[in-house]
């Protein structure tokens, strides 16, 4: 009796192992090393999150980790230029919030729904590139792990962080982040890595929301001094996350 106890219980645990794997997103391989490339853009999305109205798009090679976000949403667009945008990646896939790119950050002075139309319908598609260029320079690095907290500018050249952020054809935000896979493997990748990617962001740009990015546990803490208003739902991106396997050159 004992023996097919033991041979259901291993069955069950083969068959959970093989959803969970089943239910990872792999990401695109992409030998192309230039950040510019159209690739990047021409890639249909691995996931779309309705709720934001956020499509994701993940790319690595041995180097990189490429992740790409769009959205043709204005209010999801004001959402962004609002409250900043945290982009949190956890290499291990246990969904816990310990290294960050903050960007772009909070407004410090929030638009309305009616303010943010009339401020887009100003400016072309190539204005609205240059208007990002010059809104958004600084971007922040946390990792919770070590307890650190980088400011970086777009104007640097920087071989481990870069971002940027567009409007297109078809597309009213892209957001570009590329990380260097050594800030999270210090090992070539062995076609068994799962990474977690989340995204959030909190309502009111002061001294706590800065001091909470680098802490899950804080802003539970602190959510409703951060949040601003009664109707407080529809100006928050709610904290989302999706599990992606990396892809290596031999599985391609």
């Amino acid at each position: 009796m004992s023996r097919i106890v033991q041979f259901t219980f291993l069955v069950s645990l083969f068959t959970l192992n093989s959803c969970t794997v089943k239910n990872q997103i792999s990401t695109y391989w992409q030998n192309e090393r230039n950040f510019n490339s159209e690739i990047y853009s021409t890639t249909e999305a691995n996931y779309y999150n309705a709720e934001d109205q956020i499509s994701v798009k993940v790319f690595n090679n041995d180097k990189f980790i490429d992740i790409i976000l769009e959205t043709n949403s204005t209010n999801t667009l004001r959402k962004i230029y609002n409250l900043g945008l945290s982009i949190w990646i956890d290499p291990e896939a246990k969904l816990q919030n310990n290294f960050a790119i903050n960007f772009p950050m909070p407004a410090e002075f929030p638009f309305t729904e009616e303010k943010f139309e009339n401020y887009l319908s100003r400016f072309s598609l190539t204005e609205l590139n240059e208007e990002f260029w010059d809104r958004f320079q600084l971007f922040e690095v946390v990792n919770a792990k070590k307890n650190e907290s980088l400011s970086i500018s777009t104007l640097q050249e920087d071989d481990t962080y870069q971002v940027k952020l567009s409007s297109k054809n078809e597309v009213l935000f892209s957001y570009h982040l590329r990380i260097a896979m050594s800030e999270f493997y210090s090992k070539n990748l062995s076609g068994n890595e799962i990474i977690g990617i989340g995204v959030a962001s909190i309502n009111e740009a002061n001294e706590e929301y800065y001091s909470a990015l680098s802490s899950k546990e804080y802003i539970n803490k602190r959510m409703e001094r951060l949040k601003a208003g009664t109707n407080q739902n529809p100006y928050e991106l709610a904290e989302w996350w999706v599990k992606f396997k990396l892809s290596t050159e031999s599985e391609q």
